[in-house]
């Protein structure tokens, strides 16, 4: 089989690149393709760029017709990756090189070189909802508020340098602290629109966003519905809390989020709140957004399939219980 790997060269603080000799980049490269190759999968690799970070080069090799197009980098890669193959019919397979690596963990593909590649030669071909903002797609998550507000600082944390690093920590405070609650008005996919004074409005299609926290653990990526969460009772110091007790394990605050499940929604505020987009800020609201049901074909673990005793027209998930 033949196959293009898309390679973020700066990716490097994964357990997956770990798992290379102080030589660095060419060992994972050659290892990768070494594991592949003992697949009968024949790869070519190709490099993302400031100018374009995955997306041109996915669709000019899906329009080539190659089957099986391999994403390697952290979250923001495979974004851009997936975002020229929707709708297309190639493979996505993932390799998560990056830092947080939650649509891996979500879809339960190792960090291990080894294990992913066998992924990707045998696992199953599932199919994957994308959401959709304002024209602009998302995997993970899409936000309205202060989430949205907070994502460039945060992106500043994650960096390498200590500046970014202490800058990011200082703008994320003065974010937090600064904002206040905002009245938006939703319209359902039911035809009810419903006022609420909220923090802020995440619409998540994974169970793992930002942290790699668990802040939507029942959504599901491939039951055609979007999960809404919406922050409407928070202070600022229960939002911290909840953010700690979730990477805890623990949902002390739970209760106090406001969720449900949808196809469609459209949120207007009475000042505009800002967008996001799996962390890239899009914009202001108003905001339309909806899923696009299936719009991937992805490589997943057998044993997810196995496990769960399902179908090709069921969820790669075991059923959850549904919302009130």
């Amino acid at each position: 089989m033949r196959a293009i790997i898309i390679r973020n060269p700066t990716s490097g603080s994964s357990p997956m690149a770990s798992q290379a000799a102080p030589a660095g980049q060419n060992e994972i490269e050659d290892r990768i393709l070494n594991n592949l190759r003992h697949y009968h999968i024949e790869a070519e690799v190709r490099y993302t760029t400031a100018d374009d970070p995955g997306a041109g080069l996915a669709r000019e090799a899906a329009q080539a017709g190659i089957e099986l197009i391999i994403a390697a980098g952290g979250d923001g890669t495979l974004h851009s990756v997936a975002s020229g193959l929707i709708g297309s019919k190639s493979i996505l397979g993932i390799l998560p090189c990056g830092t947080m690596n939650n649509i891996a963990h979500s879809l339960h593909i190792s960090e291990d070189i080894d294990e992913a590649c066998q992924v990707i030669a045998e696992g199953k071909t599932g199919c994957i909802d994308v959401g959709s903002i304002n024209g602009q797609i998302f995997l993970e998550v899409s936000g309205i508020g202060l989430e949205a507000a907070l994502f460039p600082a945060a992106e500043d944390i994650k960096s390498s340098g200590f500046r970014e690093t202490i800058r990011g920590m200082i703008n994320g405070i003065h974010i937090l602290f600064s904002f206040h609650p905002e009245r938006v008005k939703i319209t359902f996919d039911d035809g009810h629109t419903r006022s609420y004074r909220a923090l802020q409005v995440s619409v998540c299609n994974s169970p793992f966003y930002g942290a790699h926290l668990q802040f939507a653990p029942q959504a599901v990526m491939d039951d055609g519905y979007l999960d809404i969460l919406i922050y409407q009772n928070f202070n600022k110091l229960e939002y911290i809390l909840h953010a700690i007790a979730i990477s805890q394990g623990r949902r002390v605050f739970e209760p106090k989020v406001k969720r449900r499940r949808i196809k469609k929604l459209y949120i207007t505020a009475r000042t505009p709140l800002s967008l996001h987009a799996d962390g890239e800020q899009i914009g202001t609201t108003p905001a339309k957004i909806e899923i696009i049901p299936a719009a991937l074909r992805v490589r997943i673990p057998q044993r997810v399939i196995d496990s769960a005793n399902i179908s090709q027209h069921q969820p790669l998930t075991p059923a959850r219980r549904a919302y009130t």
